[in-house]
């Protein structure tokens, strides 16, 4: 018995050998070169690239005003963890970007917020912060993002707060789904009878080829709701003759086809569809056509347009931003207000940021770094 054990454990030991080799073939073979141990990597080349890089984003952002963006998320391992990117404020071109740190956090509060940036400035001045350099604080809606700001700003002076402005046009398109629980149920009830059902899908793309599959909308995903609603006012006819003639009797299907018998559904797909459907193009290029809200007719454009400029009026650094670009415009009054810049930090304000989608980004290339297929595992 004892012996049989033995054997057991070296059958397994040689495996583990060959395993162990046959991943470092695989190394050499592609780099053409022999891959050193990673505690070689970690003690020999880990810092010295680490100290390089935080010294060529000193070098580009030496004399620069600056703008700082901070997001959290929790990752596939359930910690939460917040990334501070920065960008330099120039009269001439849009800014350069940088992830200057990325840190774990117990809780997500205004404390640990505030917290983050200054050691965040601290990393990317290390002989001392420019406390009178950070001119734009860029984030999300969050109350603890927005009492972080007010901290933030006894340290830094000239520190403008905006929150992100993609956030803001999200939410007026949450207020529009609200407004039009019919309307949810159809793409809810669409989304569910074809996401795990090759089969129905195959019939649609048999019967009508040249028509699109249907949406998958996520809720969370800026104006991707609105846009399941331009289809199905687009497409409506030939979806409900292709729903109509499926012979199966799912709960999903029986749902989705009494909703398309619904006569008061076609005519507020057609209304969200005219009067809203601008908003997914100005949450992607944000070029300040919230006005057209105002021009949209009946009760409901009514209060999604209060709903707008409430978010609005909450977010009081995009009122100093306004300010300050009407001076950038040629405005010229005796009420214009520099918001404590000077001429040349005005000037820079030119390419401000006014979403938080660049941080945002960032927690992409994380997600990857912490995929399976990217990880090594003994």
């Amino acid at each position: 018995m004892l012996f049989l054990l033995f054997y057991c454990f070296f059958q397994l030991f040689k495996l583990w050998n060959f395993y162990l080799l046959l991943c470092y073939e695989n190394k050499t073979k592609y780099c053409k070169k022999n891959i050193p141990d990673e505690l070689t990597l970690r003690k020999e080349y880990f810092n010295s690239c680490y100290e390089n890089t935080l010294a060529k984003i000193g070098d580009t952002i030496t004399d620069q005003k600056i703008w700082v963006s901070i997001d959290e998320t929790t990752d596939s391992v359930r910690r939460n963890v917040a990334n501070v990117i920065v960008g330099t404020l120039q009269p001439q071109n849009p800014s350069n970007m940088f992830v200057i740190h990325t840190e774990y956090l117990e809780k997500m509060n205004h404390s640990t917020i505030f917290q983050l940036f200054d050691k965040a400035m601290h990393i990317l001045w290390g002989n001392g912060v420019k406390h009178n350099d950070v001119l734009l604080f860029v984030s999300d809606a969050a109350p603890y993002m927005k009492k972080a700001g007010d901290c933030i700003k006894a340290l830094y002076p000239k520190l403008i707060h905006v929150t992100c402005l993609a956030h803001a046009l999200h939410n007026v398109c949450e207020e529009v789904r609200a407004h039009y629980r019919d309307v949810d149920q159809l793409i809810g009830g669409m989304k569910k009878t074809f996401l795990k059902c090759p089969k129905r899908t195959a019939i649609i793309n048999e019967k009508c080829p040249e028509l699109p599959n249907p949406p998958r909308p996520i809720t969370t995903r800026w104006g991707t709701w609105i846009k399941a609603v331009q289809y199905y006012c687009k497409y409506f006819n030939q979806i409900k003759s292709v729903i109509e003639d499926f012979e199966e009797e799912s709960q999903c299907v029986k749902v989705v086809k009494q909703l398309f018998q619904n006569v008061s559904l076609q005519s507020n797909i057609v209304y969200i569809s005219t009067n809203f459907g601008f908003l997914p193009d100005i949450i992607t290029i944000l070029k300040g056509k919230e006005k057209k809200l105002n021009e949209a007719h009946g009760d409901i454009a009514t209060a999604i347009s209060g709903k707008l400029n409430r978010v609005l009026l909450k977010n009081k650094g995009w009122k100093q931003l306004l300010d300050i670009n009407t001076i950038l415009c040629g405005v010229s009054s005796d009420e214009i207000n520099y918001h404590g810049f000077d001429l040349n930090e005005t000037s820079c304000m030119k390419y401000a940021p006014i979403t938080s989608v660049d941080v945002e980004r960032s927690f992409s290339m994380y997600k990857i770094i912490l995929s399976d297929n990217s990880q090594f595992h003994y």
